[in-house]
């Protein structure tokens, strides 16, 4: 488990050694360490769409938001990306695989800030451009959805491709007015902390949460 400080908002993610995350009383294990009183995490199913925390009812959803301090708010991944995006006052924490990166969840969160200049983006462990393969196929992807991609996000080799969800990212919020990004750069198919899917890891999930302090 490893936790960051940006300020008022509070950002931690764990490791494999924790435990999986899918698992409820290892989530409530873990949330002891930080007085908190609840974890809210959405019903993710590789969509768009993004919930205020008043208002979900566990509807198919991969983002939650709130302006309650100390309102804890997580997601469960094991290669997409876990993203948080904080402006000091909303606080937005996302799920983002191809398909919801592509079809707009980054955006919609970023519609939920109020300030978007003082808004800080972290982008957690996850499947990177070293070792993310997909095929030839996955282009027709990007032309779909009109995703711009350079050697910054692509790579050839003998397989097909590797792509880089996090340059993706970064281009979507820098469009959008968010420039303070914080990636981790931590990949989870090599590095052996984390679980992944590509790897075998079907059902353990690791879990990136955060709150932002009075």
């Amino acid at each position: 488990m490893k936790k960051l400080s940006l300020g008022k908002l509070k950002i931690v993610y764990t490791e494999k050694k924790d435990g999986n995350m899918r698992i409820s009383s290892n989530r409530e294990n873990l949330l002891k360490n930080f007085n908190l009183d609840k974890l809210s995490i959405p019903n993710q199913k590789h969509t768009a769409y993004i919930f205020n925390i008043n208002e979900y009812r566990n509807q198919e959803a991969d983002g939650l938001y709130t302006d309650k301090k100390r309102e804890a708010l997580g997601v469960l991944t094991a290669d997409c990306m876990p993203i948080v995006l904080s402006d000091g006052t909303i606080l937005t924490v996302i799920h983002a695989g191809w398909k919801g990166l592509f079809e707009g969840i980054l955006e919609e969160a970023v519609s939920k800030l109020k300030n978007k200049e003082k808004a800080v983006a972290f982008i957690g462990p996850s499947a990177r451009i070293c070792c993310y393969q997909v095929k030839e196929d996955f282009l027709q992807h990007l032309k779909k959805y009109n995703i711009h991609v350079d050697k910054r996000h692509l790579r050839k080799n003998e397989e097909g491709y590797t792509f880089s969800l996090q340059e993706v990212a970064k281009d979507k919020l820098k469009e959008k007015g968010v420039n303070h990004i914080v990636d981790i750069s931590l990949c989870t198919i090599c590095k052996e902390d984390f679980f992944s899917y590509r790897k075998g890891n079907f059902e353990e999930r690791i879990l990136t949460f955060a709150w932002l302090e009075d």
